[in-house]
Formats: structure tokens, sequence, C-alpha cells
């Protein structure tokens, strides 16, 4: 995916819109003009670890782009490729080395490590796809829906 676009013209592109706003704590930011952040205080998800320096983080894709693409999107307009992947319901800030191991895959190949976060990452995956009509295999369907069950309460 090309950079991250500033949508509103505010200086802040997608990144550092999130970063904003799912700090727990005031950010700080690294120069005057309040276009980029440096620290804050986040917890990740797929650790539940927080963290303090913003390039500590990745910007998460729940449903990744590839899958997105495998699944239906190899279709979609520029313009809604775009929407997919700037979306913030479908994007988490995560520890840059866990977002890595992820790679490209889904539920039914990688769950975060963290246990309490793994039924609300499932049915916010789904929920993601459904959204933008991507088609999951009889196969899959029947994973996703056992590993509710598994990983309900």
């Amino acid at each position: 995916m090309p950079r991250w676009s500033d949508a509103d013209r505010d200086c802040q592109d997608t990144r550092h819109e999130l970063l904003i706003r799912y700090s727990l704590a005031p950010v700080v930011f690294t120069t005057r003009d309040n276009c980029k952040v440096a620290f804050g205080l986040w917890l990740d998800p797929y650790t539940g670890e927080f963290f303090e320096k913003a390039s500590d983080l990745d910007v998460e894709h729940i449903v990744p782009l590839k899958w997105a693409h495998d699944h239906g999107a190899a279709n979609w307009s520029r313009e809604k490729k775009r929407l997919f992947a700037e979306d913030p319901e479908n994007l988490w800030l995560v520890d840059d080395g866990r977002n890595q191991s992820k790679g490209h895959r889904g539920p039914d190949q990688w769950m975060p490590p963290y246990g309490p976060v793994r039924q609300y990452y499932l049915r916010r995956f789904m929920a993601i796809a459904e959204k933008y009509g991507l088609q999951t295999s009889e196969s899959e369907s029947q994973i996703f829906l056992a590993m509710l069950d598994t990983h309900r309460g």
C-alpha cells in the first residue's frame, strides 16, 4: 500500500490520527506543528503489553490486505481498496514485531497470543469481512464458527 493519507489535510496522516485517538495518555509530538506523534501510552491488544514510544507500534490490518485481496478485493476499485486499507474499524496499533509475525494470515492460521482478546479479534475480523463482502470458503467459515465456540467465555 502507498503511504498513509491525510484525508482531512491537518498534517496528521492515518497512522498519527490513530496514535492520537487510541493513546491512553496525552500524546507528545515530535515538533510544534503537532503532525507526528512521538510518545503516548498504548495497549497492544495482541500481547496485552503497554507501549510509550509511537515508533514501537505498527498499524495492523485486522483483516490483512493480501487476505482481503484473495477473498474478493482483487476486483475492487482503487478507491474502495484505499477505503478498506484505511478503515479505522480494520486498524489496530500493535507491537511492530508481533504484527510482522502475523503476516497476511487469517484467524484460521494465526490468533493473538493474548488469550482475552481472541474472541473479540475473531468477531471483529468476521464483521469487517462481512462489511466489505469478502468471501470465506466453507471450511474457513466452519473453522471461524468453531473457534468462536472455543474462545467463548
